[in-house]
């Protein structure tokens, strides 16, 4: 068991890969209003949201997170996101007074999560928001640190956002590795770039719907498929976590089978050493999609069969 029950354990992940982006001008609210599946203009200072970027067939370009910081907005979304989330906003914003800084460069981001996250970071000085999403500007020494509470994992954690040449001090703060914080990301059942989350996708079918979407909003981009999909009650596959009857981790890409027959792929795996097994998420048919439903892959020595859950997949361990 590796669940951070202690009420003093504090971890860090280094998340500096994913793609930082500062949106400024007049229109910067009306703009990503208009591209993502989001109630931007509503946003209010301080608090963030998750939103879909759709194309004009309602595909899904990325899963971004949006804060407002008063005089900019602030998006953040996967690496494998990022060229067609910015090529996209540049090319749909060409007539508004709107400007995208890709700041992924000069930044680092760094999430610290666990039980005693909230401590730590309040003894650092640092200014912390409330609300899921919310987000502070903090002064630390000489640089400002950007402070925003989320759940990737199944703990409770805030990511900084800090200039890569004034890193902040959290040489004290253990180290998670990135295949770890993957498994624990796979376990709280959170999409991502370019495995989850890619081109071909429909917003629905990346089981969002309450975080990421807004069905009374006004029209933008992609709208009309997404709003068919609602009418309709659902779609024809749909992401889903799985819980591995042993050791196995089936690589992304392997067949997730009923029977013979096949029902869906693997897009993200990794073991679990909370639950000692493999765990996945994975695109399914939404017929077998259902907690508790018993699917299964080739394995290295044959049949391996896999459970259907509903996550945080880390909660089975203490049943």
């Amino acid at each position: 068991m590796n669940a951070l029950t202690d009420s003093n354990k504090i971890t860090q992940a280094d998340r500096t890969d994913r793609v930082r982006i500062e949106v400024t001008g007049p229109d910067r609210a009306k703009t990503l209003h208009n591209l993502t599946t989001q109630e931007i203009k509503r946003l209010a200072g301080g608090t963030g949201c998750e939103a879909f970027v759709t194309t004009h067939q309602g595909k899904t370009l990325g899963l971004v997170t949006i804060h407002n910081l008063d005089d900019r907005l602030f998006l953040r979304a996967d690496a494998a996101s990022a060229e067609p989330i910015l090529a996209h906003f540049r090319k749909q914003a060409v007539f508004d007074d709107v400007e995208f800084a890709d700041v992924s460069d000069r930044t680092s981001e760094t999430h610290i999560f666990g039980p005693g996250a909230e401590v730590k970071l309040a003894a650092l000085g640092l200014k912390l928001p409330t609300g899921d999403l919310g987000i502070v500007s903090s002064e630390a020494g000489k640089s400002v640190v950007r402070v925003i509470r989320e759940t990737p994992t199944t703990e409770p954690g805030f990511t900084l956002i800090y200039d890569r040449n004034e890193a902040a001090d959290l040489s004290d703060i253990p180290t998670l590795d990135s295949s770890s914080f993957d498994a624990l990301r796979i376990e709280a059942g959170t999409p991502k770039g370019g495995q989850e989350v890619t081109p071909d996708r429909l917003p629905q079918e990346l089981n969002r719907d309450a975080r990421a979407i807004s069905f009374v909003k006004g029209c933008y981009l992609g709208q009309e498929t997404v709003a068919r999909l609602d009418a309709l009650g659902h779609v024809n596959k749909i992401v889903m976590a799985g819980v591995v009857e042993t050791a196995e981790v089936p690589a992304p890409g392997t067949k997730l089978l009923n029977g013979d027959a096949e029902v869906g792929v693997v897009t993200s795996s990794a073991y679990s050493s909370s639950l000692e097994r493999g765990i996945l998420l994975g695109i399914v048919k939404v017929a077998f999609a259902k907690a508790g439903t018993k699917l299964g892959f080739a394995g290295a020595n044959g049949p391996v069969g896999v459970t259907v859950q509903t996550p945080p997949l880390r909660t089975i361990a203490n049943d």
